[in-house]
């Protein structure tokens, strides 16, 4: 498995869903591809509920593109789960954003998926920023004290 937890200090959020007919494939089961939209839907529930959603950065005039991605799939997913998305948002000084991920079915909390994505920020133009943007540090100044430990 190639997924490793970041250490540290985190924000976590919950995101639920459900498996629909669409999300299986020919054999009945989530087709892998999804678990990255689970992803996608665990980090914007999670930028939702602190303020860090894509609308903030926009405004601040920053863009945060994937740069590492990474997936273990442990467990079949079907139709009909309940699966929760645990998203956690991982505190650093760094300028960039690591956030961790869980899929689990909810029925039994059973672990079928975890990984990883890094974001790092640019402007507009596409330009690499190499220091924590401001709309970060304010961020973490914000909600600093709220942090679970790792």
């Amino acid at each position: 498995m190639t997924h490793r937890r970041a250490p540290g200090p985190y924000l976590e959020h919950r995101t639920r869903l459900r498996v629909r007919f669409q999300d299986v494939d020919a054999i009945q089961v989530v087709w892998h591809g999804h678990y990255v939209g689970w992803f996608e839907a665990g980090r914007e529930g999670l930028g939702e509920a602190y303020g860090l959603g894509y609308r903030e950065l926009i405004a601040a005039g920053l863009l945060a593109p994937a740069v590492q991605l990474s997936c273990d799939y442990l467990q079949s997913a079907r139709y009909g789960d309940e699966v929760v998305i645990v998203t956690r948002l991982h505190a650093s000084p760094r300028a960039t954003v690591e956030l961790s991920y869980e899929v689990r079915r909810e029925a039994d909390d059973a672990l079928l998926a975890r990984g990883r994505t890094v974001q790092a920020f640019t402007d507009p133009q596409g330009n690499l920023l190499l220091n924590q943007p401001d709309l970060l540090r304010r961020f973490w100044e914000q909600w600093g004290d709220q942090v679970r430990e790792g």
